[in-house]
């Protein structure tokens, strides 16, 4: 990418945001989503109204025990006859609680079993929407976006979505429906009684609100932060060597301790007030539990209720106020939900490429004839870089690309694989707009061999071939020999089936540029796209290359950006870049002629290159 390129975009990492920017709509969403598995939502509901109303039953059931116990004693003392307690006494009573005991468990293992499928479908679903959206997204997306970031909100958003929607979203559902059902046990039992304790839930309810409203903001920045965070130990460790040979490891650990302390912070807010809550509603809940106690007192003393009855709405008490405890949890948890789904929203939402044509054209052989005709482009409508570019490239010839660093290199022919979108103009090859063709058979007529080396971990086998899946061993021996990579290829333990790591870090960099080279062989491209190929090699080994890239080159169009001395005398046609645009174009000797930037730029950057051949023959 080119330096113009990282001036003209504005990036978006720095920002930090205080809470969710839209929690309403970004819940609606999530909502909208899980309608889709509304089939199984019913499922659950209906098990948890069992289930809940079961546990609803439970005290009336103990009610009915202690009255009968109560009654039976009092009756003894009347009466002088011994009341037993036995099977015949207490065994329905017994049974009845057993079964509610075994019923219950049993829908609760269904509820969460159910619960499970489907936060795990729902993860699932956005995990292959967030791949096949970062398949779609242009390049200049990742130009403005730091890998750490993107990756912090594949993985960690989305588990914590995940987590807390299999968790909270159950306890949720649960907590409200145990406590609808608890509220009308308690009304039927002592309208007065439940008065008092609906206004301890009142206050309960207020007060869980306002912290639910500020913990969301916290949950929220504690993500951006942890985002921030991954990016920068990303960056710590690809740079690990640039960072020990300037010895700035004091410099990078204070930056990392910055960080650490920011996401400390945020943490610490969030999880403090997350936790704060409970033990202060549960505080609310006893105050409520003590008066309904001393009250109910009375009542069992006038006869007004039953001891019964007393211990039953004391239990839905408990009930009642156990689930707002939750509750207040719960919401915590969920605004965690919200923030992270509305990080994962955010990329989902991004701007994509440009849409295919409904028809698109193809071209069954391509000869690699390249034009350029009045392109307009800039990174925004606000700054263009190239404006009215022509170019007319023949088939089968070497156009060289030199220029200053950030000259837009890389840039023109990124436009010309449909990297980024022009403004105005169009590119054409063999006479059809590139704009008329998918970007897959576009993208197929191109081979490519950058500066920056791609390994992946697998065989060198299957590195070499990632060009052509269905290439043989021997066709990727072929290509490795014209890549004169065969011979250190062959020293290696297991030779073409050596695994290599995912950074290549078992093979030197220059070695690793020779697979990518052979790569780019084996795919027989029309067009080639050389980005310094040759910079990681040294002198002798590129020698070697050159060789081969002279066979491979012919027949074929060739775009040779910045490339070394020899190769750049020999183009077709070349091509100096300044301030994105195209300033001079001719030949090397034509352009020397000219007394203008390329003369400037050769003398300055190739002069001692051009000693050392002369020297060399």
């Amino acid at each position: 990418m080119d330096e113009n390129a990282n001036e003209e975009i504005k990036t978006t990492d720095d920002t930090s945001v205080e809470r969710a920017k839209n929690a309403k709509a970004v819940t609606k969403r999530l909502i909208r989503i899980l309608g889709k598995q509304k089939l199984k939502f019913l499922a659950i509901l209906i098990s948890v109204l069992i289930s809940s109303s079961l546990i609803i039953a439970e005290p009336l059931v103990i009610g009915k025990a202690i009255d009968k116990l109560y009654n039976g004693i009092k009756a003894s003392i009347a009466t002088g006859v011994k009341f037993h307690v036995n099977i015949s006494t207490m065994g329905e009573i017994t049974g009845l609680l057993l079964l509610i005991y075994i019923a219950t468990s049993l829908f609760k293992y269904f509820e969460q079993y159910m619960m499970a499928g489907v936060s795990q479908t729902l993860t699932l679903g956005l995990r292959k929407e967030l791949s096949d959206k970062l398949n779609r997204l242009p390049l200049k997306y990742y130009d403005s976006h730091k890998k750490g970031d993107i990756l912090s909100r594949a993985t960690n958003d989305l588990e914590r979505v995940a987590d807390s929607l299999q968790e909270g979203l159950m306890q949720l559902i649960t907590s409200v429906v145990t406590m609808t059902l608890a509220v009308i046990a308690m009304v039927t039992i002592s309208p007065m009684l439940t008065l008092i304790i609906a206004v301890t839930l009142m206050v309960s309810m207020l007060a869980t609100t306002k912290f639910a409203n500020k913990i969301e903001g916290y949950f929220a920045n504690n993500q951006e932060t942890l985002g921030e965070l991954n990016g920068f130990i990303e960056e710590t460790f690809t740079g690990q060597l640039v960072i020990k040979a300037f010895s700035k490891e004091e410099d990078a650990l204070q930056d990392f301790k910055e960080v650490n302390q920011r996401i400390y912070d945020a943490s610490r807010k969030a999880e403090f007030y997350a936790y704060a809550i409970e033990p202060f509603i549960r505080f609310l809940g006893k105050i409520g539990y003590v008066i309904v106690a001393v009250i109910g007192g009375v009542f069992a003393v006038n006869g007004t209720l039953t001891l019964g009855n007393i211990q039953a709405f004391l239990q839905y008490v408990d009930q009642c106020s156990e689930p707002m405890t939750q509750i207040s949890y719960i919401l915590n948890m969920l605004q965690s939900a919200v923030a992270s789904a509305e990080r994962v929203f955010e990329i989902l939402d991004e701007e994509e490429e440009a849409p295919e044509e409904l028809v698109c054209k193809n071209i069954d052989n391509p000869r690699g004839e390249v034009a350029f005709e009045h392109v307009k482009f800039g990174y925004s409508d606000n700054a263009i870089l190239m404006n009215d570019i022509n170019l007319n490239l023949s088939a089968g010839s070497t156009i060289a690309i030199v220029g200053p660093t950030g000259a837009g290199k890389t840039t023109l022919v990124n436009l010309l694989m449909r990297f980024y979108e022009i403004q105005g103009g169009r590119i054409t090859i063999d006479g059809v707009d590139i704009k008329e063709m998918s970007r897959s058979s576009l993208r197929t007529m191109f081979g490519m061999v950058l500066q920056d080396t791609w390994i992946f971990h697998g065989s060198i086998q299957e590195n070499i071939a990632y060009s052509r899946m269905d290439a043989s061993l021997d066709d990727v021996i072929l290509a490795a020999k014209a890549a004169h990579a065969d011979h250190f290829i062959r020293t290696l333990p297991e030779g073409y089936k050596t695994i290599l790591e995912a950074d290549g870090s078992n093979v030197s960099q220059g070695q690793k540029q020779l697979l990518t080279i052979a790569r780019a062989i084996l795919a027989d491209p029309t067009i080639l796209i050389l980005d310094e190929a040759t910079s990681s090699v040294d002198t002798r080994t590129e020698a070697e290359i050159q060789k081969a890239m002279s066979n491979l080159m012919k027949g074929r169009t060739s775009f040779v950006i910045a490339h070394r001395l020899s190769t750049i005398r020999d183009a077709d046609l070349i091509l100096v870049m300044q301030n994105g645009t195209i300033i001079e174009q001719g030949k090397h000797q034509e352009l020397l002629n000219k007394k203008g930037f390329y003369e400037k730029l050769y003398n300055s950057q190739f002069a001692n290159s051009a000693a050392e051949e002369v020297k060399a023959l």
